[in-house]
């Protein structure tokens, strides 16, 4: 079930302007007044620019992080898809799909569903289990209401109180029996109204899809309507730099068939009714042009209607292409037909891939499909993000949809998660920043030590060196005084000697021959000599006695020289006193004399 931008004159306006005024609504939309404490200071409202862009912040970022899984899930097969963007290029990670025996009711094959997901998922290796979720386009309501003006606070009011959507949009059942999601898409402040998208769906059909793929082992965060995950696979095409005329994109095949068309993110859906029969002969393989043409037709009159009427109501451009998306293995021969059909459009099959990075393993894959473009709901939920922080409600309104019924409670869930883990990532920024202030205090510390080790290491063979040097100028400084203390002993013996010398010889007399005297260079004197008879050699001795520098005079040998001879060799042992080795003693003994 789908819905048609309203398109709503002035007068229309003024209509609506006076049912929210009337007394039916119950509700009073007047600001109060409030007490003058409750204005908002300088620094609050400081305070209050600076939260929302850390908010703001946070919402870009939350959305860049996010990983989910897109789930197609029609009769003839589940898809599951995972994208990446770096700056404007998308690349596709993962991509795994299920061939299926047409399931008559999703209710009574869930089992069978959630287990194809489950195998899909676990053979695709993906790398997170948040799911986003086509909803068939049949089973939904999508409106653009135009209503007045209002403030979001307002609104929010009007909702809670039910009034809101029961006096706009006439649901064919409870309003409680309904998943709902808008949001403001256009404001026009000069005729004091704004239009506002408007997409439904019985809570009964999205729990249905929930369940089944809670059963998968998998956490559905996003429940968006087929029509506008086709829409958004065209976020992978940098759809900004498209023409500026209406998007339009027909869905054709043995599942779904509508025709949508955007323009300024104002949506325009309509359904393409088609037989079962017809969507069995479309899903046929190997039907020719023939065979197909009669449902071609049917196509063509339904889809010039529809044209006509959004060309009425919204006075656009003309559409220059039409997008088509198909399961059908007959797509290029439905191209061809339309192609003949609309002489002033382009028709393209339209292939999500054909902009995007695809890995080899990928690309072998798709290789083995007939018809790519088959994959386009599912590349376009694989684009789809939590918004956890509403990031999207401040762009556009078709890449936001979510008929989740516990969206809020699953964002809260998310938003602790991410800040639990932004906060863990702090905590551990801070130890790795603790850690390395202290590994780099370590570390200079551990240099600095190091270095003084070094120092102290260099410093104590310097010294070692020094302390061998001083030992060694010691060594060289005894021996230099033991040499000086020598010369200077060698040089008063020498004195002393010549001195002992000349009294010694002239002691001996007539009766004494000296034959050497020896000086062993320090006190002692040996006397070798011979003598007529025994008392002149003690007579000389006695003599030597005399002498002054002389400490002692002993007789060491005495014996006959010659057999048969009378005549005494004899070795006298003189020691010269100490005190007459030094020179100035030694000159004064002379001074004396």
């Amino acid at each position: 079930m789908t819905g048609k931008p309203s398109g709503l004159n002035v007068d229309v306006g003024e209509k609506l302007k006076n049912l929210f005024s009337s007394a039916n609504l119950k509700l009073n939309f007047k600001k109060k007044n409030k007490p003058n404490s409750d204005k908002l200071s300088p620094s609050s409202g400081l305070l209050s620019k600076f939260s929302n862009s850390v908010i703001s912040m946070l919402s870009e970022y939350s959305v860049q992080q996010e990983e989910v899984v897109g789930i197609d899930i029609t009769p003839y097969s589940i898809k599951l898809a995972q994208l990446s963007k770096k700056d404007d290029k998308w690349t596709v990670e993962k991509l795994a799909y299920r061939h299926l025996d047409r399931i008559e009711d999703i209710k009574t094959s869930a089992a069978k569903i959630s287990e194809e997901i489950e195998i899909a998922f676990k053979s695709g290796k993906f790398s997170t289990n948040n799911a986003a979720v086509s909803l068939p386009v049949s089973s939904s309501i999508v409106k653009v209401i135009t209503m007045p003006l209002m403030t979001e606070a307002e609104m929010q009011k009007a909702i809670e109180y039910d009034s809101l959507w029961e006096n706009l949009t006439q649901l064919p059942d409870a309003l409680e029996e309904y998943s709902i999601f808008h949001q403001v898409i256009r404001k026009d402040s000069a005729q004091n109204l704004m239009d506002v998208l408007f997409v439904a769906s019985k809570l009964s059909d999205v729990n249905q899809y929930i369940e089944i793929v809670k059963n998968a082992q998998m956490s559905p965060i996003v429940m968006d309507v087929r029509c506008f995950a086709l829409r958004n696979a065209f976020e992978t095409k940098n759809i900004k730099n498209m023409t500026k005329a209406p998007l339009a994109i027909l869905e054709i095949g043995a599942h779904e068939n509508f025709l949508l068309i955007l323009k300024d993110e104002i949506p325009f859906v309509s359904d393409i009714f088609v037989s079962s029969k017809d969507k069995t002969t479309i899903g046929l393989e190997n039907n020719d042009v023939k065979s197909l043409s009669p449902i071609i037709d049917r196509f063509v009159m339904q889809i010039k209607q529809n044209l006509d009427s959004y060309a009425s109501r919204f006075k656009s451009e003309p559409i220059e292409n039409l997008f088509l998306v198909s399961n059908s293995p007959n797509i290029n021969n439905i191209s061809e037909s339309f192609s003949k059909k609309f002489k002033n459009m382009t028709i393209v099959v339209l292939d999500p891939f054909n902009t995007m990075s695809v890995p080899q393993q990928i690309s072998e894959k798709l290789a083995a499909e007939a018809n790519n473009s088959s994959f386009t709901a599912v590349t376009g939920l694989a684009t789809r993000k939590l918004d956890i922080f509403g990031y999207y409600q401040k762009v556009t309104g078709v890449n936001n949809i979510n008929l989740l019924p516990n969206r809020e409670g699953v964002r809260k869930s998310q938003r602790t998660k991410l800040f639990s883990g932004i906060a863990l990532a702090a905590i551990v920024a801070i130890m790795l920043i603790s850690s390395l202030a202290v590994g780099y205090n370590f570390i200079s510390q551990s240099s600095k030590n190091n270095k003084s080790l070094s120092d102290y290491t260099q410093i104590e063979s310097q010294l070692t060196d020094l302390q061998l040097r001083m030992i060694k100028l010691k060594n060289e400084n005894k021996t230099l005084i033991d040499s000086l203390k020598l010369s200077e002993t060698a040089t008063t013996n020498q004195s002393t000697a010549a001195k002992a010398l000349v009294e010694l010889a002239e002691r001996a007399g007539t009766n004494i021959a000296l034959s050497s005297i020896k000086f062993d260079g320090l006190v002692t004197y040996s006397i070798e000599g011979e003598a007529l008879s025994d008392s002149d050699v003690i007579n000389y001795i006695t003599r030597i006695r005399e002498i002054e520098i002389f400490d002692s005079v002993i007789l060491e040998k005495s014996f006959i020289a010659n057999d048969g001879s009378n005549i005494k060799s004899f070795i006298i042992k003189i020691n010269v006193k100490n005190e007459f080795m030094m020179q100035k003693n030694l000159e004064r003994l002379s001074e004396e004399d």
